[in-house]
């Protein structure tokens, strides 16, 4: 898809801004279970990014520390609860020529990871989601190029991803907190 049909297509992505918490255009429920001996609970979250697929809508949310999903909303969404599809903190959805990348990231304390996921469907469009790339740090920003690249700034470098299996470190002067 060129950059051109991929600007066309704008109106398929929602985004919330962090400080929002969530669009509160997609909620769904999320389950956490609880130790033995204990209830578990469920909690009505909101996703902070939805892609359209011709599949269904691709919900990502990051909650932080609190946790994040990946979910596909089906054609009968809201009335059926979203499929939860991948546990992690979903920093954004791109819709790529080989599939959706989702990019994933953690941040908090001690701890910074992240990586990229590959979601495809099958024929009868069942879909499935792969961890494709693990990155040094959680992804901080993410976006697609004019050349079909998707790059992504973490604490450790900046990435460019130009296919499913195919990641290298990008070298500039800038560093990434110079830029935001």
């Amino acid at each position: 898809m060129s950059y051109e049909e991929r600007l066309g297509r704008d109106e398929i992505k929602h985004m919330a801004s962090p400080e929002v918490g969530g669009m509160g255009m997609f909620p769904y429920e999320v389950t956490y279970d609880a130790p033995p001996g204990h209830t578990s609970r469920t909690e009505v979250v909101h996703a902070t990014v939805a892609l359209w697929t011709p599949h269904g809508r691709l919900l990502g949310s990051d909650r932080g520390e609190f946790g994040g999903e990946l979910a596909l909303a089906s054609e009968n969404y809201p009335a059926e609860q979203p499929k939860i599809l991948y546990h992690a903190n979903i920093e954004d959805l791109f819709l790529m020529n080989y599939g959706v990348l989702a990019t994933t990231g953690y941040f908090h304390l001690s701890y910074d990871f992240g990586s990229v996921l590959l979601v495809t469907f099958s024929s009868d469009g069942a879909p499935e989601v792969n961890e494709i790339f693990k990155l040094p740090a959680g992804v901080r920003t993410s976006w697609v190029t004019t050349d079909d690249k998707v790059l992504v700034t973490t604490s450790q470098g900046t990435f460019a991803i130009s296919s499913p299996t195919r990641i290298e470190k990008v070298r500039c002067k800038t560093r990434w907190w110079q830029i935001i």
